[in-house]
């Protein structure tokens, strides 16, 4: 009879073993994954500082002005441009160039169809 508990036990304290084996063996994969998401992570956040320095230095004024007038050959409002409101009444057509089509599922899509 003691030679069967002392066998249980022995078994109990292999199976622990193992058990605390693989348990320590698992914990490790864990910490090993947890450090390699932390590491990409860290080189996110330093691509996102990287992705905002560079748009910040896309979007400076003095940069836009300068594309925006070799580009799109903006130039200064003169003073000429500037008109009351009785002369806004000439420079706008009383009738829609384009009437949009009622029936039509899409108006915007129909006028810009008929605009081509």
């Amino acid at each position: 009879m003691i030679k069967f508990f002392n066998g249980c036990l022995v078994i109990a304290v292999l199976v622990s073993g193992f058990f605390l084996y693989s348990l320590e063996h698992s914990t490790r994969a864990l910490e090993r994954q947890i450090a390699t998401e932390k590491r990409t992570i860290d080189a996110e956040r330093e691509a996102i500082k990287l992705l905002n320095a560079e748009w910040s230095s896309l979007t400076r004024p003095e940069r836009l002005q300068k594309l925006a007038e070799e580009r799109l050959k903006l130039q200064p409002m003169a003073a000429k441009q500037v008109v009351a409101e009785a002369g806004l009444a000439a420079a706008v057509p009383d009738v829609a160039l384009v009437k949009p089509n009622a029936d039509a599922a899409d108006p915007i899509a129909a006028i810009l169809e008929q605009m081509q």
